[in-house]
């Protein structure tokens, strides 16, 4: 083709693209442009995704039924994610170019990603059928230059794209709380020390809710085990208000006290026990009290009264008694720091809160409610679906009371109304101990050769492709690296010099 022909083709093709803001259009044009050019069997258009996947959309100049790949997938998802060109010129070989689906006759692709500003926003796929067909830097070039002839083109099809993925994350926020309002359990009273609040979606914790609310109207003791910062002392304040009890629901914690002021605070004239009459006690981390007031609290439930430590005061009490603890209390029964008795009689009615690693699918809902709070409209902050797959990748040892601390300081911390991934800390890796097992070796065909390159290409890959540092670990020369490249067809002659 004629330079002058195909700078006017170009020309046209910009103008077009210009005028006509789709995104099945622009790839179907560019398409139908290199095709043309090329002659080559098939050339495809793939729009990258915001999760890693990619998208064919267009073929030969033509729309497609949209075909999605999975993150990393076939060699637009390959191409998407090291941000650079490649082709094989054997692809039933390759073991990269294997991760695609294509017809049979196909023999060489060549894959090479769209670019603006260092972000892929799709690739173009071209296949051949020519058994001598062998893909090299200059058709990397030729596509490369119809891709700069049309940058202006490019570059507002980036910004479609963006705001195009925006308004779908936003629709899909606004559904979610559409949802949300109907399905929800956010639980709202104010008991004491202002408000409680249950936030959840998943069967786990709703289960436990339910079971909750069941026995509150009961008087049985309630036990409630769970890692810290699940919210044991959330719910205890929620069964207190669908109790209907009149009196009021205190919070004892046990750790904060030495035995003697523990007696005290529990057993005073005006302790606890007496504050709670009609009411509710909450006794927070109740393994971490002595024997000896284990013992009065046994005394005091069975006897439904109490005499003062202050002044032998005989109390009648009716105190319902709601405990927490982080720790099984059935295994300081069996290692004799818990009383028995006592822990069958608060055993009555037992409950076990799911820690967030537990219920992934409430992270989300959590961290916007601790992210917004009662915060209005013109200061609600949005957290995009990066900074939420980052959320809920993390185990969260510190559960809910984590989650709260981490979303408060991003608010602060972070400006403008979105809430990327990198506005978020970096969350420590979970160290999973793994008990060794046998390994077992799937055998797969594949010659030396095919063994060798997949093992180069993936040391490439992982060191993004610094050729001088993966010769080293490879425990090769540099120029044997070159000359093993250019015997797989990804590197030309000339830059072996």
């Amino acid at each position: 083709m004629k330079a002058a022909q195909l700078n006017n083709e170009l020309s046209t093709l910009c103008t077009v693209l210009l005028s006509n803001l789709n995104e099945v259009v622009f790839f179907s044009k560019i398409t139908g442009q290199i095709h043309d050019m090329t002659g080559e069997y098939k050339v495809q258009g793939f729009v990258a995704l915001n999760d890693g996947s990619t998208r064919l959309i267009a073929e030969n100049g033509q729309s497609v039924n949209e075909v999605v790949l999975a993150k990393g997938q076939g060699l637009s998802g390959y191409v998407s994610r090291i941000k650079r060109a490649y082709y094989s010129n054997s692809v039933r070989r390759d073991p990269i170019a294997s991760t695609s689906k294509r017809e049979d006759c196909v023999e060489s692709e060549l894959c090479i990603p769209m670019m603006v500003d260092g972000s892929v926003i799709g690739t173009i796929n071209i296949q051949s059928i020519k058994k001598d067909r062998q893909f090299s830097e200059s058709d990397i070039a030729l596509v490369n230059d119809v891709l700069e002839a049309i940058n202006a083109p490019l570059r507002n099809m980036h910004m479609f794209l963006v705001a195009q993925n925006l308004n779908k994350e936003l629709m899909a926020k606004i559904e979610s709380r559409d949802k949300e309002l109907t399905n929800r359990v956010e639980i709202r009273s104010h008991i004491q020390d202002g408000e409680c609040e249950l936030i959840g979606h998943s069967k786990r914790f709703l289960d436990v809710v339910a079971l909750a609310r069941k026995v509150a109207a009961q008087d049985f003791p309630v036990l409630l085990e769970g890692n810290h910062g699940v919210g044991k002392k959330q719910l205890a304040r929620k069964i207190h208000q669908w109790s209907g009890r009149k009196g009021a629901c205190v919070l004892s914690n046990c750790s904060a006290f030495t035995e003697a002021q523990m007696d005290r605070e529990l057993f005073g004239k005006n302790g606890l026990f007496v504050q709670a009459n009609g009411g509710t006690l909450i006794i927070d981390e109740i393994g971490s009290l002595s024997l000896n007031i284990q013992s009065k609290i046994l005394r005091t439930l069975v006897a439904g009264e109490m005499m003062t430590v202050d002044s032998d005061e005989r109390i009648l009490l009716n105190v319902r008694l709601v405990v927490t603890s982080k720790i099984v209390l059935k295994t300081l029964v069996e290692a004799g720091t818990f009383k028995e008795d006592l822990y069958y009689r608060l055993n009555t009615v037992h409950a076990l809160i799911p820690s967030l690693r537990d219920r992934q699918e409430d992270i989300k809902h959590l961290a916007e409610h601790f992210l917004n709070g009662k915060r209005g409209n013109g200061e609600a902050k949005i957290l995009t679906s990066a900074a939420l797959e980052k959320l809920c990748g993390y185990f969260w040892p510190g559960n809910a009371h984590e989650l709260k601390n981490v979303m408060e300081r991003t608010y602060i911390l972070s400006e403008g109304q979105y809430i990327e991934a990198d506005h978020l800390p970096e969350f420590a890796k979970e160290v999973v101990t793994e008990v060794a097992e046998e390994v077992v070796i799937e055998f797969s065909e594949m010659t030396l050769f095919d063994l060798e390159k997949k093992h180069i290409i993936g040391t490439l890959d992982h060191l993004n492709g610094n050729k001088t540092r993966a010769a080293k670990a490879l425990g090769i020369t540099v120029k044997t690296l070159y000359n093993k490249l250019h015997s797989y067809g990804m590197i030309e002659a000339r830059e072996l010099q």
